[in-house]
């Protein structure tokens, strides 16, 4: 069978066949989970929940504490009930910590899946605005979170992003050892002097235990820093030096989908930011777009969510967006010429804004129009699957789908059709390229 067809059907089996049963199957897992995890009584759980900087948040922690001891973590980003029960069930005896991310997407979910973490150690990252369908309001939504703090064991400790005061006031009534951290004054791990303008990655002093020492990442923006702080929380009340964390964490390259750098074969960078597209995911990116140094700093932007209104009004206001962030701006899908025209209207010149109605011709546009200096960031929600433009630069994408229900990467996805060989040509960017 050629490779592209067997790697195909392989992930067709495995998300087509396999998936279906497991979430019909779903009250039996979450039972067995919940009796696992108390079976599991050698491992340390740890939970990590927070609206943005979850992913990254768990993969650092991982990265930490597996230099030190076997470490089990979530596959990827399956945070949601169903996976997360997938992911306890693959814990084993031998694991001495297992860095499980937890998502409250909805009202009820956390109070479901937190029971079967029964986290040792919680890290709670900043509360931001995603998932305002499901939530009235930003207290809503922290609510939800505390039931990973009610779910805990006895011997449980918690870090908090001090910084947001929605996840500080958790810290009220609670008798568990409590760890901060931030920027704020009177965080137990707090940094300063952050920094973070590309082709710079994310710097920054770290103050713990009465010392300073200098961290340097391969993340690419300021935000992260709640993420990167949590990690190290989580790894202090764990009783890992330091110095060793730090150590890791440099290590740690950007997860799929969230600024990540790759190279394209015409010498381009594509920031890929096509997983999360919620309103404040989008204003970070758009923030590191801003203060990048780059030949040209270009947005190619589909939609976003969480905001509210109809795409003209979310358009109206990336329009606006973009005539300060970007040097070329390119919207993707309907009313495309609606974005233009309230990006000209905010002063980005005529020439510098277009639109086009579907991927293929994105695509080819960019095939033409990219050269090395280019610095792109590709912004949209997970099911406009935008990130086929950056697979089209490497190989041929047999899926052009206008609307797919998957919410999964385009990596995943059995449809995409980029051969094994196109794709290990896809390399992400290390700081050292980039400063060369």
């Amino acid at each position: 069978m050629p490779e592209r067809l067997d790697r195909r059907w392989e992930m067709w089996v495995r998300q087509a066949v396999f998936g279906p049963c497991i979430w019909k199957l779903s009250p039996v897992i979450g039972m067995a989970a919940h009796l696992w995890r108390r079976l599991m009584w050698r491992t340390t759980f740890i939970g990590i929940t927070g609206s943005l900087g979850k992913t990254t948040c768990k993969e650092i922690l991982a990265r930490i504490l597996k230099e030190h001891a076997r470490t089990y973590w979530t596959i990827g980003n399956q945070n949601g009930p169903v996976l997360l029960t997938m992911n306890i069930l693959r814990v084993r005896p031998w694991h001495r910590y297992a860095v499980i991310e937890v998502a409250g997407a909805a009202p009820g979910v956390m109070q479901w899946s937190a029971p079967k973490v029964r986290p040792d150690v919680s890290v709670v990252l900043a509360m931001r605005r995603t998932h305002s369908t499901k939530f009235e309001t930003l207290d809503d939504h922290a609510r939800e979170k505390t039931y990973l703090l009610k779910a805990m064991s006895g011997r449980g400790t918690v870090a908090l992003f001090a910084d947001d005061e929605r996840v500080a006031a958790m810290a009220n009534g609670m008798t568990q050892r409590i760890t901060r951290f931030g920027v704020s004054a009177g965080c137990d791990l707090r940094a300063e002097n952050v920094s973070a303008n590309w082709p710079e990655r994310l710097t920054f002093d770290l103050h713990c235990d009465g010392e300073t020492r200098e961290v340097r990442t391969r993340l690419v923006g300021e935000h992260w820093l709640a993420a990167v702080l949590g990690a190290f929380a989580g790894a202090r009340l764990l009783g890992i030096p330091i110095d060793s964390a730090i150590r890791s964490v440099a290590a740690v390259d950007p997860f799929r989908g969230r600024l990540q750098p790759v190279r394209l074969p015409n010498g381009a960078i594509v920031l890929r930011d096509d997983y999360n597209a919620a309103v404040d995911s989008v204003d970070t990116a758009f923030t590191v777009l801003r203060h990048a140094q780059a030949r040209r700093r270009i947005l190619v932007f589909s939609d976003l969510s969480d905001f509210g209104g109809n795409r003209k009004k979310r358009l109206r206001y990336v329009g606006a967006e973009a005539s300060r962030i970007a040097d070329v701006a390119i919207f993707v899908g309907e009313s495309s010429d609606y974005g233009i025209r309230r990006a000209v209207e905010a002063g980005l010149p005529a020439n510098s804004a277009f639109g086009f109605e579907t991927l293929p011709e994105v695509a080819e546009f960019l095939k033409r129009e990219l050269r090395e200096g280019d610095l792109v960031l590709l912004k949209g929600r997970t099911t406009d699957h935008i990130a086929r433009l950056f697979f089209a630069q490497f190989g041929t994408v047999s899926c052009w789908k206008s609307h797919c229900p998957k919410t999964m990467l385009c990596d995943e996805c059995w449809e995409l059709g980029i051969s094994r060989m196109d794709l290990e040509r896809v390399t992400v960017v290390t700081p050292e390229q980039t400063s060369q």
